[in-house]
């Protein structure tokens, strides 16, 4: 078994490495034996870093193996990890070995790999990288990441499925929307050079809607959509960091996380983490040295599934509200066989759709590719609601419709456009009032009084003296009422209810005008002081929000000197017969 002959003045083949030296006093050139057989079997170039890795082959007394290296890592310190599996590259050895693999990389063809899915570009060519990859020339580049995107089963299966079992019911037919929209996301990030969300969007409730199917759908057409440690459907049941991991250098195929209610993340961090998710970049980290690292990077559509509302397991805090789009309550399935089905047959049919859809949407330029979206945003603008998020998801709704549109186009389905722009919109007026702070602090307070009414000062009514303070309500005329809280009670109050500002809901609820402020309060200043009975150091007011709102919805009890003054009726022989009647029938 011949290895390689004669590179420079090396020589390896199934008896060892030879080094060829020049011996003075035979005044000849010798071969001596080095080591055990090793040698360079591949030099790999990877497309994300453009680094070289090196395939080393070696024989033990076992037989041969194989190892990896990057080529940085030629030191002797590196180099020594090859001894532990059983290489022949002892200490005194590093150095001539190092030298014969270096020259050998001069006469090893490079092969190409990758590692990350998605957009990118290499030698400025774009590529879409999937389960393969051609770089022009007859060279290929292998995938070696961790999902199992390598299509099975047929392109005319999987198509007839989507005619005959999605096609003509509008949730599935938005559910494939929203896998396929990762390579428009993608391609807006990574080619388009223009920054866009990750689109997030979670399908909420329980297991008999459908809901694991439909991201079951989103995914079939890019990977495997069954579970499992290599699917594109994930569990939810990991650290922040590992589920950044998963989705890290994606820019363009869809993934799922199953089961969001298996979180063990507390509201606070999973706003932030889905925060970290929506807006493509992790956090900055250093490392060991003080140095920043690089930061992971990404741009596609994920998709989480969990029987409860993960918008009901975050802050209230209403920006996440216009990141992640929460489909509550919808029967995604038509009945458990049309589910059984899609199960069934998308379980060996996968990975099929992507290369045809990507083919079709190359043919436009990056110029039509804009103007088409800003076509499609102007349209949603028409059909949306209005509020301060219109520009935002319009932008995010819009890439849902164009995919529509590129998916007929590429493998004429029919999929009811309109049909799924108005399921967006009703997500959209669904979640609206939901998503804006001010309306929706702004009855939890109403709530949260009555709860704790016995806390307060009503004016005019006296108060429990036993109890601790809240605040004063006062009763006004014209059918109004107005709440002066605590500022530390206040801010108490939205902590626990999940409100992570109390200055946004301030701000919120003095757009809304229902704040009584200071006459004289400068911009900003929402406090106003209150003299409250039974507070203590109260004779020149206490610092505290105040609250106006529509109708007297505080119940009042009278005092005795008030019941002396209400009015008293005669009551004749004639009332007790009517108030007989009346206990008695």
């Amino acid at each position: 078994m011949v290895i390689l002959k004669e590179v420079d003045n090396y020589s390896c083949d199934e008896t060892g490495l030879y080094q060829s030296i020049f011996n003075e006093k035979k005044n000849k050139y010798e071969w001596h034996w080095i080591s055990s057989p090793i040698y360079l079997s591949k030099v790999i170039r990877v497309l994300e870093s453009e680094e070289l890795i090196w395939e080393i082959s070696f024989l033990c007394n076992d037989g041969w193996f194989t190892d990896s290296i990057h080529r940085s890592k030629l030191t002797q310190n590196d180099f020594s990890m090859l001894q532990r599996k059983g290489a022949d590259v002892t200490l005194w050895k590093h150095k001539v070995v190092i030298d014969y693999l270096v020259k050998s990389e001069r006469y090893t063809p490079i092969s190409y790999q990758y590692n990350y899915l998605g957009w990118g570009t290499y030698k400025q060519k774009i590529l879409f990288k999937h389960a393969s990859l051609s770089l022009g020339n007859k060279t290929n580049a292998e995938y070696k990441g961790m999902f199992n995107i390598q299509p099975k089963g047929s392109l005319f299966v999987w198509e007839q499925t989507i005619e005959k079992y999605i096609k003509g019911h509008t949730p599935l037919e938005l559910a494939l929307c929203l896998g396929f929209s990762a390579t428009l996301v993608g391609y807006i990030n990574q080619i388009l050079g223009i920054h866009q969300d990750t689109l997030l969007f979670h399908l909420s409730g329980n297991s008999t809607t459908g809901k694991s199917t439909a991201a079951m759908v989103a995914v079939s057409g890019y990977g495997d959509p069954k579970e499992g440690p290599n699917s594109l459907i994930q569990s939810f049941d990991g650290t922040d960091n590992a589920l950044v991991s998963l989705i890290t250098k994606n820019y363009g195929v869809p993934i799922t996380f199953d089961e969001t209610s298996m979180t063990s993340m507390k509201s606070d961090k999973l706003t932030i983490f889905l925060y970290k998710w929506a807006k493509n970049v992790e956090k900055a980290r250093q490392n060991r040295n003080a140095e920043l690292r690089e930061r992971a990077a990404w741009g596609t559509t994920i998709i989480t599934t969990g029987e409860s509302s993960i918008i009901g397991q975050t802050n209230q805090n209403e920006g996440i509200r216009a990141r992640v789009f929460e489909f509550e309550g919808i029967q995604w399935t038509k009945d458990k066989e049309q589910a059984t089905i899609l199960n069934h047959i998308f379980s060996s049919n996968y990975g099929q759709g992507v290369n045809l859809f990507v083919k079709n949407l190359l043919k436009y330029s990056k110029g039509h590719f804009e103007a088409a979206w800003k076509y499609e945003i102007k349209m949603m603008e028409k059909y949306l609601p209005n509020s301060k998020f219109i520009n935002r998801i319009s932008k995010k709704f819009a890439l849902i419709i164009m995919t529509a549109k590129l998916l007929n186009e590429t493998f004429d389905f029919d999929l009811d456009v309109e049909g799924i722009r108005q399921m967006l919109i009703q997500q959209e007026m669904a979640s609206l009032e939901e998503r804006l702070i001010g309306p929706k602090a702004l009855e939890y307070i109403r709530e949260w009084v009555l709860k704790h009414q016995k806390h307060f000062y009503v004016k005019g009514h006296g108060i429990n003296e036993s109890q601790l303070i809240y605040g004063r309500i006062d009763l006004n005329k014209g059918n109004t009422t107005t709440v002066f809280i605590l500022a530390n009670e206040f801010k108490k109050m939205l902590s626990l209810a999940g409100f992570s500002d109390y200055k946004v809901v301030l701000r919120e609820l003095d757009k809304l005008g229902v704040l009584e402020k200071e006459k004289d309060s400068q911009q900003n200043k929402y406090h106003i002081r209150r003299v409250i009975k039974g507070h203590e150091s109260t004779k020149n007011g206490v610092m505290t929000y105040g609250i106006k709102f529509d109708g007297m919805f505080i119940p009042t009890t009278l005092t005795s000197e008030e019941i002396s003054r209400v009015p008293r009726k005669r009551v004749t022989a004639k009332d007790l017969v009517g108030i007989e009647e009346e206990l008695f029938t």
